[in-house]
């Protein structure tokens, strides 16, 4: 097999994905970007490998697994019927 050639020989290296964001979240992301004072591009980043840690720390891909908003629905129509009540 072919070994793969990269561009950049140090220790990092760049990746680039094309992706979109809804227009609230690229506003925030700017917002964050001019707070920090940094481009968008490195708040991505920095998203991004916040992200990497959570994922390595629970093994979950999104913050709320389907099986547990189905549970945290239940639990809050329970209350609601609670407090009605």
């Amino acid at each position: 097999m072919k070994e793969s050639k990269r561009k950049n020989k140090g220790p990092n290296f760049n990746v680039y994905v094309g992706t979109t964001f809804r227009h609230e979240v690229f506003c925030e992301i700017e917002a964050l970007a001019a707070n920090y004072q940094l481009a968008n591009a490195q708040v991505v980043r920095e998203l991004f490998l916040r992200g990497l840690a959570a994922y390595n720390r629970d093994g979950r891909l999104s913050e709320v697994e389907p099986a547990d908003l189905t549970v945290a629905t239940q639990f809050s129509k329970q209350a609601a019927i609670e407090i009605a009540a």
